[in-house]
């Protein structure tokens, strides 16, 4: 299978009216749409510059990546109270341990614990996405 690579920068308009914000949301870049409303590609699927905006994950490369760049998320290591544990959860630390306690963001906010609220709108965490898990590791 050849895998089409999509070049592109986050939160940039591009040639298909969308602007990726990250792997799998986008916002609309046209003016008769309000700046805040955030779109999500289907489960499996990731924004693209392309004609359609949400491909198949391994067909194409999206266009943004939110992967930190060291590629992890915080660990507890006795300086904060909690950590992002993945995009949409957050934990509490006990230490230099998480607890097993998993608490969720509200739809369509991501985890923020640098912002000192918790979870935020997509578009209020910019490229700064804390952890690009789909979902907690396992304890």
């Amino acid at each position: 299978m050849a895998v089409v690579v999509v070049l592109g920068e986050c939160g940039t308009c591009q040639t298909n009216d969308v602007a990726c914000l990250n792997t799998t949301h986008y916002k609309f870049c046209g003016e008769n749409v309000a700046p805040d409303q955030i779109a999500q590609c289907p489960t499996g699927q990731v924004c693209t510059s392309l004609a359609i905006v949400c491909i198949d994950e391994g067909l194409v490369e999206a266009t943004c990546s939110d992967t930190p760049a060291d590629g992890s998320c915080l660990s507890c290591d006795g300086s904060s109270m909690f950590v992002c544990t993945s995009r949409t959860t957050f934990q509490m630390c006990n230490g230099t341990s998480v607890t097993s306690q998993v608490t969720k963001c509200k739809d369509n906010k991501v985890c923020s614990i640098k912002s000192g609220k918790y979870c935020v709108d997509l578009c209020e965490a910019g490229d700064s996405i804390e952890c690009n898990r789909e979902a907690p590791l396992e304890s």
